[in-house]
């Protein structure tokens, strides 16, 4: 994989802290949930347990053991739900439903969104306030006939537990891709951009988004967004494109976007990859703009942050990511299943 920076973007290479007493059984861990507080994280095992971890220098420890946080693990994958504020909740869906655990007044909330043939497989918060959730759902109805399978996105209001709306999208895509929701809208790649939508998934016209989406498919003379985050409360957002594929050798160009009430939206190369297979994003840190991203290639995942428009962390490959979360606003943590190790990063001073 060969990473070209965009303009005035410094490429750095951060050294990692591995833990080697892991606390869990690496093949009981279900899911790991950020919490967005300093230096903790949520382990959910299949033991029907969640274990709030202490993440710091000297190692990683279990502080809180919670038995019983939902009836049964459902079979299949838990999908974490990542916070847009700092806090001591952690959220998840699980098949057809959400389950949103606060790890200080031990009280689940359950939210069934789907039925049948339907499960979830991804979900993001639409602002900083954490009441409203988009989700991306799977229907197989038809997948037993040989049709394909379907995807839409839906948003739901968890102060009243109700569907607010729904749209489709246009093919198959893996989880969280082709589709990102914050800082109040909603917006998934069609017709050779982005169609960006309210939280009741009615269309915005001309959305500044839509608008620095296409800026950025010209630049990079490309067709479609591959892959796009919003931050959760602020105008700001990278996407990703795809501007060549050769039997599944990829390269991709990145860009940062911000936009305003008024005038045209700034976009900002951000960096190329060339010969990689995938390219996905994580999360935003619940306080600041550095963000995850996660490159598929040679078998490994490499992983970068992306801090601030001129700044491009090189953390490395990892060999078995179980998960990689946010533990504070400058504090990263990757989950390891090869190597049974946590392995953390600590963002300089000033970059977040």
């Amino acid at each position: 994989m060969i990473v070209q920076p965009g303009p005035d973007v410094e490429r750095r290479e951060l050294l990692a802290v591995a833990f080697h007493d892991y606390p869990l059984d690496d093949a009981l861990v279900a899911c790991v949930v950020p919490v967005g507080s300093p230096a903790a994280a949520a382990v959910i095992s299949y033991e029907n347990a969640l274990c709030s971890l202490h993440v710091d220098e000297h190692g990683a420890a279990i502080r809180e053991h919670h038995l019983d946080v939902v009836p049964a693990i459902a079979s299949g994958e838990l999908a974490p739900v990542h916070p847009a504020m700092p806090g001591r909740a952690c959220t998840y869906l699980q098949s057809r439903r959400m389950v949103r655990y606060d790890l200080d007044q031990r009280v689940t909330k359950q939210l069934r969104m789907v039925r049948g043939d339907d499960s979830l497989i991804a979900g993001t918060w639409l602002s900083g306030q954490e009441n409203r959730l988009a989700v991306q759902v799977e229907d197989t109805s038809r997948y037993d006939d040989g049709g394909l399978v379907l995807g839409r996105v839906e948003v739901f209001d968890l102060a009243t537990d109700r569907r607010l709306g729904a749209a489709p999208l246009p093919r198959a895509r893996d989880a969280g891709q082709g589709w990102a929701a914050g800082a109040d809208a909603v917006a998934i790649a069609r017709d050779g951009g982005l169609v960006v939508f309210d939280a009741a998934m009615q269309p915005l016209a001309d959305h500044p988004l839509a608008r620095a989406a296409r800026t950025a498919l010209a630049d990079a003379g490309a067709s479609e967004v591959h892959a796009l985050r919003i931050h959760p409360s602020q105008p700001l957002a990278v996407l990703a494109a795809c501007t060549a594929d050769v039997m599944g050798v990829r390269d991709f160009t990145l860009h940062r976007v911000g936009w305003g009430a008024t005038g045209e939206p700034e976009v900002r190369r951000l960096a190329k990859l060339h010969a990689v297979g995938d390219v996905g994003f994580g999360a935003f840190a619940p306080a600041g703009d550095a963000l995850d991203i996660r490159v598929a290639t040679g078998g490994v995942t490499w992983m970068m942050l992306a801090v601030g428009p001129r700044l491009l962390l090189d953390l490395g490959p990892s060999r078995g990511l179980q998960g990689a979360v946010w533990s504070g606003p400058r504090r990263f943590l990757a989950f390891e299943r090869g190597t049974a190790q946590i392995v953390a990063w600590n963002l300089p001073e000033g970059t977040a």
